[in-house]
């Protein structure tokens, strides 16, 4: 009697292992997880090229104004070369427009608007963390393409010079002198988090700041230790892998 209850104890044990086994495999089919063959391809991609498209809030240290109210385009074209499966190099060559906007807490204008736009060429060490985020640190270094500044005063009219005083009396500074003081490129420090949405698409947050002051010699109303402007820029930007 006993005999016959442990043969069907095992009958009933090895059909529910049965069902067990056909209940994972059913999910493991389905686990939405799993690379299809073309992502297969992408992740074991070397290079991975990708186009960046974002805005710009900057403002320039050292130019007696405050605030990130300068607004531009920052965008282009950049590439991933992967070292290993979590880390990789970048290079992007971006046009990214820079520069600084803000009232003036001198009575003599009402507004101040300095635009320094330059072709960067960003190289940068990343981490990736799986398919969610990418961490990234390093360089850049720009050409300056394009330079402006324009004052107006308080009935709008745009003013030539820059007044400033100087030993308790006002001066004037043209402000094309003032403008030619600016070399042509900018060294920055950049870093930057990225989320990706998608496996390709990701939102990045990114951070510069100018290692270098942008002048060839020291602003007249710089209010840096050295005399020197420096850009500061907060980014955010899409990309789209390829």
């Amino acid at each position: 009697m006993k005999l016959k209850y442990l043969f069907i104890l095992f009958f009933a044990l090895a059909n529910l292992s049965s069902n067990a086994q056909t209940l994972t495999t059913t999910i493991k089919k389905k686990t939405p997880t799993e690379n299809t063959p073309e992502q297969d391809k992408f992740e074991k991609r070397r290079f991975r090229g990708m186009v960046i498209a974002g805005f710009n809030m900057s403002q320039v240290d050292g130019d007696r104004m405050g605030g990130y109210y300068k607004f531009g385009f920052n965008g282009g074209v950049g590439a991933f070369a992967m070292i290993k499966k979590k880390f990789s190099i970048s290079m992007e060559l971006l046009y990214n427009m820079k520069g600084a906007k803000s009232q003036l807490s001198n009575a003599k204008y009402s507004s101040r608007n300095i635009t320094l736009d330059y072709a960067d060429i960003p190289i940068m060490f990343n981490f990736h963390d799986k398919h969610i985020a990418i961490f990234g640190g390093g360089f850049s270094i720009g050409g300056l393409i394009r330079k402006k500044q324009v004052i107006y005063d308080d009935n709008g009219y745009e003013q030539p010079n820059l007044k400033y005083k100087v030993n308790g009396s006002d001066r004037l500074f043209p402000i094309e002198t003032y403008m030619n003081n600016y070399r042509g490129f900018d060294f920055q420090f950049v870093g930057h988090a990225t989320f990706l949405i998608k496996r390709k698409i990701g939102i990045q947050a990114r951070f510069g700041y100018s290692i270098l002051g942008l002048g060839k010699g020291r602003f007249i109303d710089g209010n840096l230790r050295d005399g020197q402007q420096r850009n500061n820029v907060l980014s955010l930007r899409m990309f789209y892998m390829f």
